[in-house]
């Protein structure tokens, strides 16, 4: 028995598998893309953890051992452009420049203006609920344990180590009840 096809039918039925195999390629290309970005996220919100255990655990650390120095190099997330660590206790106790301190804040991390304000004219460290700041903004505050911070041998309020090819480098000194941060003049 001989079959006679209908050739226009055939034409009908191969656009419409098309059709039905673009859609299929669309979806699975939108959902695999925010899929792909979302686990870029996650990456991202796991990085950001990481650092900020690590920088916490490390400062925590060492304020215990009296004496005791340590180099260390951080890696913060990967959109970070500019890090700052304030003396939240900086005036308070040591009779500093207080106006001099917000004027140079201002420029470096103008985050942290307002935080050091309210401790100042607070109990210092124990009333604020930062004194780490990242530029952009942290997705959560960082509070690491009470600091004193050093540049070129002098005290300061708050010290503001270069990021360089994503990673930074902290000198970390153990004073008994809080860590003395400089940043180490490294050899090239």
């Amino acid at each position: 028995m001989k079959t006679n096809w209908n050739k226009k039918g055939m034409g009908i039925g191969q656009v419409f598998v098309f059709i039905i195999m673009a859609l299929t390629f669309a979806l699975i290309t939108i959902f695999g893309y925010k899929a792909i970005a979302g686990f870029l996220e996650k990456g991202e919100e796991v990085a950001f953890v990481q650092f900020k255990n690590d920088l916490e655990i490390a400062i925590k650390q060492i304020n215990t051992e009296f004496g005791a120095y340590r180099l260390e190099d951080f890696r913060p997330p990967r959109q970070s452009e500019k890090i700052c660590f304030v003396n939240m206790d900086y005036g308070k106790e040591s009779g500093g420049n207080i106006d001099g301190v917000i004027t140079g804040l201002t420029k470096e991390m103008p985050t942290a203006v307002g935080v050091y304000q309210d401790a100042i004219e607070n109990q210092g460290y124990t009333s604020a609920e930062e004194n780490v700041f990242l530029q952009p903004e942290a997705p959560v505050k960082i509070k690491v344990h009470r600091i004193e911070l050093f540049d070129s041998g002098n005290e300061v309020a708050f010290l503001c180590p270069p990021i360089k090819g994503g990673v930074f480098h902290l000198g970390l000194e153990g004073r008994g009840d809080r860590t003395r941060l400089t940043v180490p003049m490294l050899i090239s």
